[in-house]
């Protein structure tokens, strides 16, 4: 008979602790419906589901807080004080198994330092789902409706905190300034793509800027080795706002500044592709760009991965600011480097093009 009573107990708190394994499956549910009704390009329906998941969420979490709330109401949980191994064995005793698996359920995504108050100020924290905001404004960004798309991405920018991923708080970013491009506000722009380096680091690649201009106003084909050489740097989130920042300041006439960021975008890219081919190839031992270049192609995720951090372009983008700054032979050099070694057959087009280009400039007709 205690064996079988043992056994309900047992089964009881599994089915207990399963459900709180599927916790907020209804509002998951949702988001998941919603991203798959936005890449079917059924904005409507994923407008829906996204706004579900976030009431679903809001409501699950709010429903737990109380649960575990009431039960810290009464005289005996109390007396236990805050510490939640002295809490555990009251609520044992009141049968309240479920509270108690709440509680371990929360208790185990962070650091609490054994307070049920710090827990319980988590899951209150928690009510927000950043991930659906953004999708939402995704969708009003999609349709036109930029004010409504910045709303929903500045809310889910405010709740950063609580991202699966934190580091999506960077593409968050990315997006407003998309944004303050497409509604042709340039001064939001660049304040939105600084903000993603930040200060202190922006101060930092400047310096490395500098003297990266020295190197490269030797004007000469050395300088391309000297450049890939003795530069490295490892902001790799900035990527892209480095490049964005570069074609900005040259769609304004502001060469130096076009400069700074274009000439840290490429070493970023540089830094970040050495990397990990020196991790993956042991016997690996830099000599020159052209062997570089060369050696990319075999690693398809490095190429998709450049591509989608304006890698290659930014290569081609540097060159024809170095032009424009007058470094001819310096540009003109990494050219002939990338019309034939870019990893992306359209960029070495592209070189082609700006090779002709200077030429013509150099000897009109």
């Amino acid at each position: 008979m205690k064996k079988t009573i043992l056994t309900a107990i047992f089964l009881i708190c599994s089915l207990n602790v399963f459900a709180q394994n599927n916790l907020n499956s209804k509002s998951v549910n949702s988001f998941r419906n919603a991203q798959a009704a936005f890449e079917s390009q059924e904005y409507g329906k994923a407008l829906k589901y996204a706004e579900d998941a976030i009431l679903y969420k809001k409501e699950q979490l709010k429903a737990d807080y109380d649960a575990i709330s009431t039960s810290m109401m009464a005289r005996d949980v109390k007396k236990a004080g805050d510490e939640i191994t002295s809490i555990i064995p009251v609520l044992k005793e009141r049968d309240e198994y479920e509270v108690i698996n709440l509680i371990n359920y929360y208790n185990s995504k962070g650091n609490f330092n054994n307070s049920i108050t710090k827990v319980l100020e988590y899951i209150k924290n928690q009510e927000e789902y950043p991930e659906a905001q953004k999708l939402i404004g995704d969708i009003y960004k999609i349709e036109g409706e930029y004010a409504f798309a910045e709303q929903y991405y500045l809310k889910a920018l405010e709740n950063a905190s609580v991202l699966d991923i934190p580091d999506e708080r960077y593409e968050i970013i990315y997006l407003l300034a998309d944004l303050s491009r497409l509604c042709g506000d340039y001064d939001t722009m660049e304040i939105r793509l600084l903000n993603i380096i930040g200060k202190d680091q922006n101060v930092q690649n400047m310096l490395i800027a500098k003297s990266m201009k020295n190197t490269v106003s030797k004007n000469n084909a050395a300088a391309i080795e000297k450049f890939f050489t003795m530069y490295r740097a490892q902001d790799y989130f900035c990527l892209k706002a480095f490049y964005e920042l570069a074609q900005y300041y040259l769609s304004i006439n502001e060469l130096d500044k076009a400069f700074n960021y274009s000439a840290v975008a490429v070493i970023t890219g540089f830094t970040k592709v050495y990397n990990v081919v020196s991790k993956r190839d042991i016997d690996f031992e830099y000599t020159n760009i052209t062997d570089f270049l060369d050696i990319i192609p075999y690693h398809n995720d490095i190429v998709i991965w450049g591509s989608d951090n304006d890698v290659w372009r930014s290569f081609n983008l540097f060159c024809e600011i170095c032009g424009k700054c007058g470094y001819d032979v310096f540009s003109a050099e990494l050219l002939k480097i990338l019309a034939f070694h870019s990893p992306q057959k359209y960029w070495q087009q592209d070189a082609v093009l700006k090779l002709d280009k200077m030429d013509g400039i150099k000897n009109p007709e």
